[in-house]
């Protein structure tokens, strides 16, 4: 009986992306083949996966990069928008990439067309609003050690 009643209650989707610095405190950005925006590496988080456990698996899938571990930075829950339901999103830091890391990314060419290292000025004209507004957001937290909750990419 307890089943049936968990089985009624409301799903939300979960995306996990990665922040990396390089040498330069840049942040690598990736660019989508299926997006018309740039985003961080990452993705939508598998059923029976967690949030860290997708943000490693994607970074695997996307940069080819084998990263044991992320340390939490945010969670945003986004509202449902015409074009998107409601879902949660997850960044985690990755560190800074190592020359050696960054000369062996290899982007899957069907997902990702290019990647490249830039500050947050340089970036922000090319990302989505949400992702624009979340990672200063994100940069506080790193600098704070502290994660943050946030709702539509705002403090609350």
């Amino acid at each position: 009986m307890e089943n049936q009643y968990y089985k009624g209650f409301p799903k939300k989707g979960m995306g996990s992306g990665a922040l990396f610095l390089n040498d330069r405190n840049e942040i690598i950005f990736v660019k989508p083949t299926y997006k018309d925006y740039w985003s961080l590496p990452g993705g939508v988080v598998d059923e029976n996966e967690s949030p860290r456990q997708a943000c490693i698996r994607e970074l695997k899938e996307e940069l080819g990069l084998e990263i044991k571990n992320v340390e939490f930075l945010c969670v945003d829950y986004v509202a449902t928008t015409p074009e998107k339901d409601e879902n949660l999103q997850f960044i985690f830091f990755g560190g800074k990439l190592t020359p050696e890391q960054i000369s062996s990314i290899k982007l899957p060419s069907n997902e990702i067309a290019e990647y490249k290292f830039m500050n947050v000025e340089e970036a922000s004209p090319l990302l989505n609003a949400k992702l624009r507004k979340r990672i200063p957001e994100c940069l506080t937290t790193l600098k704070e050690k502290s994660g943050i909750y946030l709702e539509n990419s705002q403090r609350v």
